[in-house]
């Protein structure tokens, strides 16, 4: 039903008219269009990091925020690049003997 109801409408059309009407909605993005997008980029939903092999990488920031209860912000900031294979083979060799 809502389907053939909502079938007639271009996106570009029916999203000013359900704001109008009081009804939230917003189109689905596409994961380019998301990490794209400058509100993804402000709320630090993307941070850069620096890979040992693959050089300056995008990866997705953290989903959650925290805050101590003075408002000072507790969300890690620094981030780092994934591990190369076979970087961490001797660590956690060791860490399993123990």
């Amino acid at each position: 039903m809502l389907e053939t109801a909502f079938a007639s409408w271009s996106m570009e059309a029916l999203l000013p008219r359900l704001a109008e009407i009081g009804v939230p909605a917003g189109r689905v993005r596409t994961l380019d269009e998301v990490y794209g997008w400058d509100q993804t980029r402000s709320q630090g939903l993307v941070v850069p990091v620096q890979h040992a092999t693959l050089g300056p990488l995008e990866l997705p920031g953290p989903p959650l925020r925290f805050f101590a209860t003075d408002g000072t912000e507790l969300t890690r900031s620094s981030h780092t690049a994934p591990p190369t294979l076979g970087e961490h083979d001797g660590s956690v060799r060791k860490w399993l003997e123990n």
